[in-house]
């Protein structure tokens, strides 16, 4: 489940389209994701809670999870960074980006909490460059 995490995602419908020319597109659950690539990856998930293999089936998921970055680091006040997703797998926990195009802030920022968190950041790219 996605619990309180869900009251922070805007139901504003389908049409209205982000900075990256990306559509708030519905998907399992009922969510609204910022992009069709993040829904695809959430049904991914949702289809992979009932794997027969324990190594691959998911436990939970949740979606939008922000992480706020020292001001030290970047010289300058806090920083907040949302990952797309964190699930776990097979009791391994995941930490998902699904990126259609990659900008170098966002990269810095991956390779940032890679760094503090001692986790890989999966890009998910929906098929293309994975």
């Amino acid at each position: 489940g996605n619990g309180s995490l869900l009251a922070n995602v805007a139901l504003i419908g389908d049409t209205m389209t982000t900075k990256y020319v990306n559509r708030r597109t519905q998907g399992v659950l009922g969510i609204w994701f910022r992009s069709m690539l993040e829904a695809n990856f959430a049904q991914q998930l949702e289809l992979r809670k009932h794997a027969e293999s324990p190594r691959e089936r998911v436990e939970w998921w949740t979606y939008e999870v922000p992480f706020t970055m020292p001001s030290a680091w970047f010289h300058r006040r806090p920083i907040r960074h949302i990952v797309d997703f964190i699930y776990s797998q097979g009791g391994c926990l995941k930490i998902v980006e699904a990126k259609g195009k990659e900008t170098a802030a966002g990269r810095t920022k991956r390779i940032w909490l890679e760094t503090h968190l001692d986790q890989p950041i999966e890009v998910y790219r929906g098929g293309r460059g994975e």
